[in-house]
């Protein structure tokens, strides 16, 4: 941990950088295809060109790769050599033809988490978990941790995210205004802030202080069981962040009605990630459309758990077209009648087809753009935990809502709990997908998708205590039986 506050980050040296050479969609995807070949032949065969070094592994590489690679360093193979010259006369006859450069290369859903080579920036890079390695022999690149450590330190520079975002888990606090200065220097451009007055930039400062005292006092705290850092929220108030990001309370005493359910054969611990069932966090950005991400995560979840195969669905949908449901776009709504308004309107549009903005606008909902359809809904008996329990133990991830207060936004990792949240049914402004629990340090803990981002958290999820309906967890709880 880090608790200086001058200063960028120390670069950690770790990893065999490649170049991309930028040559359209083609060749991104090549260069992506290409380090999946973990052979001499099989890399060969599909027209990539295997490289050796005796400083590093031999790997596989596309054309523009192995044209950059310093010849002193690395040594490719004559068939691969005579393939990039063959494919640099390619690239030179088609330098006038009719050509579509594509703004976003689309990949399979879920893909991208899988090769971190399909990043091209810095920032892109480092938000994904990733590794991003400078050399003075070859371009920058992006690579995973397994990569990262086979580098030598003496050719490559590396930084990752997490090295960075150790800085923030603040314990103890500047000492003087100087020092304030630099370390909310030093924040503003890791998250990239910027202020249009010099009085909005010393407000946004004060803010971030205040904040970093908080965050402070209570990670030096030795009885705590969760850590707090100063992330992307820290330059804002409490009103403020409420405002931007949470809903407006919300009754869902609905839910406390119906029959008991049981479930049977529950596991004593499950995470429905390590089974590939739950789709990538996403970021709902200054909209308070929690219970949207809430409800498309759950039925992307159990989409994939049915039908084999993610479908990333529309949280803009639901926004512009479910008020019908006591749901308010931007302003709040539940899982559970947005469950009911897809269920009682035909089905839900694609992400793809119907695209997130974050404000309340025009219902535009399509019929023919139907990525999912409900058969029915199933509300947890209120404050049941056990019941939540079974169906997260034995049916999939369940929508759930709760009550943020002041210091959650702040959380970096361990299990949460709180002595200031309420647990009633009237209090609930935010929701959030559980997509499993287990026991740490002997504390048994739900596993939460939250929707703020990869930054936020521990990679977009959080813990939070198990058996003391903590915050109101298990007052809100259903979740969609898809067709």
């Amino acid at each position: 941990m880090m608790k200086t506050w001058g200063g960028v980050v120390a670069w950690t040296a770790l990893l065999l950088v490649g170049t991309y050479a930028d040559a359209g969609l083609d060749a991104a995807l090549q260069d992506g295809k290409c380090h999946n070949y973990k052979s001499h032949d099989t890399c060969v065969k599909n027209e990539c060109y295997w490289c050796k070094s005796a400083a590093v592994p031999s790997s596989c590489y596309s054309a523009g790769e192995a044209q950059s690679l310093p010849p002193a360093v690395f040594q490719c193979d004559k068939e691969a050599e005579e393939r990039a010259d063959a494919e640099e006369e390619k690239k030179a006859a088609m330098t006038h033809a009719p050509v579509f450069i594509a703004d976003h290369v689309p990949v399979p859903f879920g893909e991208e988490a899988k090769s971190c080579h399909f990043y091209r920036t810095r920032e892109k890079c480092l938000q994904n978990t990733c590794y991003w390695c400078k050399s003075a022999a070859v371009p920058s690149s992006c690579y995973s941790k397994e990569e990262a450590t086979q580098l030598p330190p003496a050719v490559f520079q590396c930084e990752h995210d997490a090295v960075v975002g150790d800085m923030w888990e603040l314990t103890e606090t500047p000492l003087d205004a100087a020092g304030w200065e630099e370390l909310f220097a030093t924040w503003k451009e890791h998250f990239g802030m910027s202020y249009d007055t010099a009085m909005e930039n010393q407000v946004r400062r004060n803010i971030f202080q205040h904040n970093g005292h908080m965050v402070a006092a209570h990670n030096a705290d030795p009885d705590v069981t969760y850590k707090l850092e100063l992330n992307q929220f820290a330059d804002l108030t409490w009103d403020e962040f409420q405002r931007l990001y949470l809903a407006n309370p919300q009754n869902c005493s609905a839910t406390s009605s119906g029959n008991p359910l049981t479930y049977s054969d529950v596991p004593a611990e499950k995470d429905w990630r390590a089974e590939g069932v739950v789709s990538p966090v996403k970021n709902q950005g200054k909209c308070g459309s929690c219970w949207t991400f809430s409800t498309t995560g759950c039925l992307e979840s159990h989409l994939k758990q049915k039908h084999g195969k993610f479908i990333s669905l529309s949280e803009q949908n639901l926004i512009d077209c479910a008020q019908a449901f006591d749901n308010h776009g931007c302003s709040g709504g539940l899982p559970s009648h947005a469950f009911e308004y897809i269920k009682y309107n035909g089905g839900l549009d694609t992400e793809e087809t119907y695209p997130y903005v974050g404000k309340d606008g025009k219902c535009k909902f399509n019929t023919y753009h139907v990525g999912v359809e409900v058969e029915s809904v199933v509300n947890i008996t209120s404050r049941s935990e056990n019941e939540l329990l079974g169906a997260v133990g034995t049916v999939g991830p369940v929508s759930i809502a709760y009550q943020v207060v002041d210091d959650f936004r702040f959380y970096k990792s361990g299990v949460y709990s709180s002595k200031k949240c309420k647990q009633g049914e009237q209090d609930v402004n935010h929701a959030v997908l559980a997509v499993g629990y287990g026991t740490e340090n002997g504390q048994k803990h739900w596993i939460v998708k939250n929707s703020w981002g990869t930054k936020w958290g521990m990679k977009g999820f959080f813990q939070i205590l198990r058996g003391a309906n903590m915050c109101g967890l298990a007052d809100c709880a259903s979740y969609p039986v898809v067709k």
